[in-house]
């Protein structure tokens, strides 16, 4: 995506504002917001933030609260001004190319990735500089802006949900979901046994069926006001 600010839109709140913009300029006023991984807190600071915009909440093995330790290295070094520069334009290619059907493995087990996973969503353009920069950048800024966020997540008050499973390896779900499950009010969640960090590939069905689950409470939300009146009436 553009960057119309560079490095100051590696802030998920700014992703929050330009998504919120951007869903304006179609049309779409309200939304029931579904974020997996880090859009996980990109999908918390539009429920904290843009309020009139999100009228439900789906978490998806989601990054949200602070974890032990940081970020790999070579996050940290593309992030920074000028070395970030010189690194990303010279090593993120053929370092990116040589590790990347072991980075796609981790993102799934311990289910298989899709046989067809890189060339079909042609994850390899991230490797590209510029992407590689912006994509270190976000990484980079995200335990401090979950340290941050996250004691605000008990105000958020709009139907939320939170799916992941046991097995990840990547986002440990029992800081992020449980955490997420524990800190919003009235929040379900579901643990899909022995499933990874790609809940929506390994059971897509139960992913569908709690955004379902959130879309039936936000209806039943909305109906509550025109209830009241017309009883009152």
């Amino acid at each position: 995506s553009d960057r119309p600010d560079g490095r100051a839109d590696a802030s998920p709140a700014r992703l929050a504002q330009l998504i919120h913009s951007a869903m304006g300029k179609i049309g779409v006023s309200r939304a029931i917001v579904v974020g997996h991984s880090l859009a996980g807190a990109l999908a918390v600071n539009l429920a904290l933030d843009q309020g009139d915009f999100t009228s439900g909440l789906v978490l998806v093995s989601p990054v949200t609260h602070p974890w032990p330790g940081g970020v790999a290295w070579y996050y940290n070094l593309a992030a920074t001004p000028v070395a970030g520069d010189i690194f990303a334009r010279l090593f993120s290619l053929p370092l990116g190319l040589a590790g990347m059907n072991a980075g796609i493995a981790n993102v799934f087990a311990p289910q298989l990735p899709p046989p067809d996973f890189a060339s079909s969503t042609g994850v390899e353009l991230v490797l590209r500089p510029a992407s590689f920069m912006a994509n270190s950048q976000d990484v980079a800024v995200m335990k401090a802006f979950v340290t941050a966020q996250s004691p605000r997540m008990k105000q958020i008050r709009v139907p939320t949900a939170i799916i992941t499973g046991d097995s990840d390896g990547i986002v440990l779900a029992n800081i992020h979901s449980d955490g997420s499950a524990r800190d919003i009010p009235g929040a379900t969640l579901t643990v899909l046994h022995g499933v990874g960090h790609s809940p929506h590939h390994a059971d897509p069905d139960a992913v569908v069926s709690v955004i379902e689950a959130v879309a039936d409470r936000v209806a039943a939300h909305q109906a509550v006001p025109d209830s009241a009146t017309a009883t009152s009436n």
